[in-house]
């Protein structure tokens, strides 16, 4: 940040840290239309900046002393709260941008991600539209399906593409995406009555699944969806650490994890769609 305000201020304007994420300019000379040009062009170049492909985003207020006699701390406090309404004006707007600049770099991490969520979040509308999922609910699951493995941006690259089995301590690294994804959701106000979709798709019927090791209805219905067309997905695609299965293989597998690892009226009405093996 204090590296975007240094190439865009003049030598003379001085830059100082005012708090943990918040710094202050001191602007000689400068009047209000002067003050907005400056708030543009650090608005500007942040939003050309990326940061571990994240874009900075950033609120600003202002304010300026017009005579000697007023007083500085109030000049501040002016600023401050310009910013503040600043925040909040935007906040909804750049919180949405970070969940598109999170898939994009999943996807830069992990080329094939785009396509297994687009294929998930389609088999997840197609068992909405079988189990007469209301508007709201079909909206829900297909959304959800897009952003359920959003919580990957923590996970290492070289994880994503491995070749062969990861090791205990691997996995538990990528154990942890689930509740990263519903971090990311919950502080998102338009995605976060989705979050618990997403912390809880990797829940297993039985009961040995993560993060809460949740079993039965205690799963979300939405989270044992994605967890079955998941893992379709996966089963069907070419993934770099296992070998190609066929349609009738994964269907198989479905309905022999049905009762354990999924819900088996969720494995009824997908293999209702998808075929018998």
């Amino acid at each position: 940040m204090a590296d975007i305000m240094k190439k865009v201020c003049r030598a003379d304007e001085i830059i100082g840290r005012v708090g943990g994420d918040e710094f202050a300019i001191l602007l000689p000379e400068t009047d209000e239309i002067k003050a907005k040009i400056i708030k543009k062009r650090i608005i500007d170049t942040a939003a050309t900046t990326m940061l571990d492909s994240i874009v900075v985003s950033l609120a600003i207020g202002y304010a300026v002393k017009e005579s000697a006699d007023q007083d500085i701390k109030e000049i501040h406090i002016q600023a401050e709260n310009r910013m503040y309404k600043d925040k909040l004006r935007y906040r909804k707007r750049v919180k949405s941008q970070t969940i598109e600049s999170f898939i994009n770099s999943i996807n830069t991490k992990y080329g094939r991600e785009r396509i297994h969520v687009e294929r998930v979040s389609r088999y997840c509308e197609a068992m909405g539209k079988a189990m007469k999922f209301n508007e709201k609910e079909m909206n829900d699951i297909k959304t959800a399906a897009l952003l359920h493995d959003i919580g990957k941006i923590i996970v290492p690259a070289e994880l994503l593409n491995k070749n062969r089995k990861l090791s205990k301590k691997e996995f538990e690294v990528y154990k942890r995406h689930p509740e990263a994804g519903y971090q990311i959701l919950k502080s998102v106000d338009e995605y976060a009555g989705l979050a618990e979709y997403v912390l809880y798709h990797h829940e297993r019927w039985d009961g040995k699944g993560y993060p809460e090791g949740l079993k039965g209805e205690e799963i979300p219905l939405i989270s044992r969806i994605i967890s079955v067309a998941d893992a379709y997905e996966v089963m069907t695609a070419q993934e770099a650490y296992q070998k190609t299965e066929n349609k009738e293989k994964a269907i198989a597998e479905l309905k022999n994890c049905a009762g354990s690892r999924f819900d088996p009226d969720v494995v009824k009405v997908f293999v209702s769609l998808w075929g018998q093996a």
